[in-house]
């Protein structure tokens, strides 16, 4: 049954939501003001009515096609507000409409990458970041070993669809014009819708700006995108992209002058979804998280290629959208020299910025047969998504979890991204394409080398990439309380942070921080090794006692609820942990929300070293809402010792409480927000506070 329509008493509800329209104002990044983008959830009926009901035009109607419809859940509309209401405005009102499933702005994106004038006088010239043998003071091997992989693979004019979303493709340029993808069910210039997908004569790809079939690039920097990942190879002329012949398709919704607008990029990537698009380049960003964008992207099933951004900062703590989506079908790109250093512009992220590829001084295609150096996370991007088409060319039945596994561990590990990226390397073209068949040896020797209440320190020796020869990638550690007996009971297990794999016969070790237990216990850890291109050894197990340790205070938040002062917070089932505490039970938490979950007193007596431990997980509006971790020693005064903002899954928190050494404490999770903006809020597991006797 269809959600009915209902008429809007438009003054009231603007009215109820000034407050929240005024702090939301605040908060949108750059978007076309007077517009909005609104997901209407599926089956809701007098839809043509809808945008009047708000004295607004329709605009246009997102045309999702039918076979990602149910995955994207809703029709996506883009009005045009009336005069005298604002886009904050519109979004306040429109989220409390039952048939709305959310609205959002139209935020302004922008291309990462700046051009320089330098244009090497050689066309032949040989490009640093496929081939570095040194040249311009350069780091011999600093490249992605492209030629060892065009031995096994240059690519195919009939292999996967490569859409650029961008600014487009100049695709009269002799380096692309034979690498363009040419849609097969439409008659070039006859004025003909002939294939019924909506866009007349999109013959090489589509312009989102003028809802058109003809993507020509007027800025150029899609056109230099595109150089990279196809510059044709068997024209004797130009440049060698990384694939030598391919299928490029152009999508166009940034501007002359590198911008465009979220309606645009989610037009560009419907078209790609709707006319078979395996990989996608997009090195642009801005704004921040829209759900439009995110449902498009999430609904789509290529493989998206984003470039990670160009703010020289931690996307782990200030997100760079949409390369900071979290979605599996993502791949974010950070930038690296000719010395396999990290560009100083570039953005990175152990969790959220996958590899690094060549982005600075790259030359490639511009747009009237000619060539430039440009620089930007906007110049890897294409590195990626060319190798991640030749992976689908050579491998073409792949998953996209299966492209994504091979261009991360067939990445070279490196010192300047240790840490800073999840693969912690560069782009390897070679080790990502290889035909390898045979695992990594398993380690024998795998034991705990060293227990304590708060860790284990776990030893092993290195195998190689095939056996125990050569040198594998990376190792997959599991920890778990149950022994891991088979595949589901590891894929089951809680993962434990490793390094990359050392030369084989080297000794390793990991340590596992544990949450200390006043009980003894036992802990079940397994290992796998993999190599570059996903072969994994069989696993190995130990079995390991933990000592119990001194808690002053331990709460699983299964039992009674007598050691919490709880107010407006509740427990409720969590379907991975059972039990836990939450401020928010009932759905998102209030605008103005200030509730807190207070321990009961806890006493540190004796003890030296106290530290509190606890397991969360949050959605919190960043940097506006916060959840506030305090301390007292009389009930009256607070200290804040934490706070937390933004969105994470769960995981184990440690802080300090050394300072309150010998007293009596109460801690106090305390939820605080703004007028504007809700979601899903804080929840509370495990919390232990544990220390050392002082005697």
């Amino acid at each position: 049954m269809g959600t009915s329509s209902a008429e809007v008493d438009l003054s009231s509800v603007l009215k109820a939501t000034a407050r929240e329209a005024a702090s939301l104002s605040a908060k949108l990044p750059a978007h076309v003001e007077g517009e909005v983008l609104v997901k209407v959830k599926p089956g809701t009926s007098g839809l043509e009515d809808f945008p009047a009901e708000y004295g607004a035009r329709l605009l246009e109607q997102f045309d999702v096609p039918r076979e990602i419809y149910p995955s994207f859940g809703g029709d996506l509309l883009r009005l045009k507000l009336p005069e005298g209401m604002t886009t904050a405005q519109a979004i306040a009102a429109m989220e409390k409409d039952p048939r709305v499933a959310y609205a959002a702005s139209n935020d302004i994106l922008e291309t990462f990458g700046t051009a320089t004038p330098e244009v090497p006088a050689d066309l032949d010239y040989r490009l640093w970041g496929l081939h570095n043998t040194g040249q311009d003071g350069g780091t011999r091997d600093a490249d992605i070993d492209a030629p060892e992989a065009w031995a096994i693979s240059t690519g195919s004019r009939q292999g996967p669809v490569i859409a650029v979303i961008d600014t487009g493709i100049d695709y009269n340029h002799p380096d692309l014009a034979a690498n363009l993808w040419t849609n097969p069910a439409e008659v070039p210039g006859d004025g003909i819708d002939n294939d019924g997908n909506g866009v007349v004569d999109d013959v090489h790809g589509y312009n989102a700006i003028t809802d058109s079939g003809n993507p020509m690039d007027d800025n150029s920097h899609g056109t230099h995108v595109s150089g990279t990942i196809a510059g044709d190879g068997t024209n004797g002329t130009g440049v060698h992209g990384v694939n030598w012949q391919a299928r490029l398709m152009g999508i166009k919704f940034l501007s002359a002058g590198g911008s465009g607008t979220t309606a645009d990029a989610v037009k560009g990537v419907l078209y790609a979804t709707r006319m078979g698009a395996r990989i996608t380049s997009n090195s642009w960003g801005g704004g921040g998280f829209n759900q439009a964008l995110y449902d498009a992207l999430k609904a789509s099933p290529a493989l998206h290629i984003f470039a990670a951004g160009n703010s020289n900062s931690n996307n782990d703590n200030r997100p760079s959208y949409p390369a900071s989506y979290d979605l599996d079908n993502i791949v974010a790109v950070a930038a690296s020299d000719r010395n396999d250093r990290r560009a100083g512009f570039s953005n990175y992220g152990a969790q959220s910025v996958d590899l690094a590829a060549p982005g600075k001084d790259i030359y490639s295609t511009t747009p009237g047969g000619q060539y430039a150096v440009y620089s930007g996370t906007s110049m890897a991007t294409p590195h990626v998504a060319g190798v991640a088409g030749l992976i689908a060319t050579v491998y073409p039945d792949a998953s996209n979890q299966e492209i994504k596994a091979r261009l991360m561990n067939g990445s070279e590990p490196l010192p300047d991204f240790r840490g800073k990226l999840a693969s912690g390397g560069r782009l390897n073209a070679y080790n990502s394409l290889e035909n390898d068949s045979v695992a990594p040896g398993a380690p024998n020797d795998f034991r705990a080398a060293e227990t304590s209440p708060r860790h284990v320190r776990l030893s092993w020796t290195a195998p190689g990439d095939d056996g125990w020869c050569g040198r594998a990638t990376g190792y997959r550690l599991r920890v778990s309380e149950q022994p891991i007996t088979d595949e589901q009971a590891f894929d089951s297990a809680i993962p434990v942070p490793t390094g990359a794999a050392s030369a084989a016969g080297t000794i390793e070790s990991a340590t596992h921080s544990l949450v200390p237990s006043g009980q003894e216990r036992e802990l079940h850890f397994a290992l796998k090794v993999y190599d570059n291109v996903g072969n994994t050894s069989e696993a190995r197990t130990a079995t390991v006692r933990i000592p119990a340790a001194t808690l002053a205070f331990e709460d699983d938040m299964e039992a009674s609820e007598d050691k919490w002062i709880a107010g407006s917070w509740a427990r409720v089932a969590d379907e991975t942990r059972g039990l836990v505490w939450t401020d928010s039970p009932n759905g998102n938490y209030p605008n103005q929300a200030n509730s807190a979950l207070t321990s009961q007193s806890i006493s540190l007596e004796g003890l030296r070293g106290s530290t509190l431990i606890y397991d969360s997980r949050y959605d919190i509006e960043s940097g506006f809402d916060n959840l506030l971790l305090e301390v007292s020693t009389d009930g009256q005064n607070w200290t804040r010792v934490a706070h937390l903002s933004g969105a994470s899954d769960w995981s184990t928190r440690v802080v300090d409480l050394s300072a309150y050494d010998g007293r009596q404490v109460q801690l106090r999770f305390r939820l605080e927000s703004d007028s504007s903006i809700t979601r899903d809020g804080f929840y509370l597991d495990r919390v232990v506070v544990a220390g050392e006797r002082t005697s």
